[in-house]
């Protein structure tokens, strides 16, 4: 009964659910612009430092994330600052 009483009064059916206009772009498929820096971790517990300094603190977790499917898109970088090592992809180390 209330969706009748609203399109009878002529509001616009998004207007009536609550729906605004504020200019924000919807999340999907299509052309994405993305700033991912290989470099730089974007998740976890070290998020926000580089391959480089995490090497520093906690190598073992870059090594685990190299054979781990998270961080795939880390590897050459996980591989330039550690080197290649025999096992270095290998997920029975």
């Amino acid at each position: 009964m209330q969706v009748e009483a609203l399109a009878v009064a002529g509001q616009d059916d998004s207007e009536s659910k609550g729906v605004r206009d504020e200019g924000l772009v919807p999340v999907g498929p299509g052309e994405a612009t993305t700033s991912f820096d290989p470099t730089r971790l974007d998740f976890g517990h070290y998020i926000g430092m580089t391959i480089e300094e995490l090497a520093a603190v906690d190598a073992d977790y870059l090594r685990w994330l190299e054979r781990h499917p998270s961080g795939h898109r880390y590897r050459v970088e996980i591989q330039r600052v550690l080197g290649v090592t025999r096992f270095s992809t290998d997920w029975r180390q």
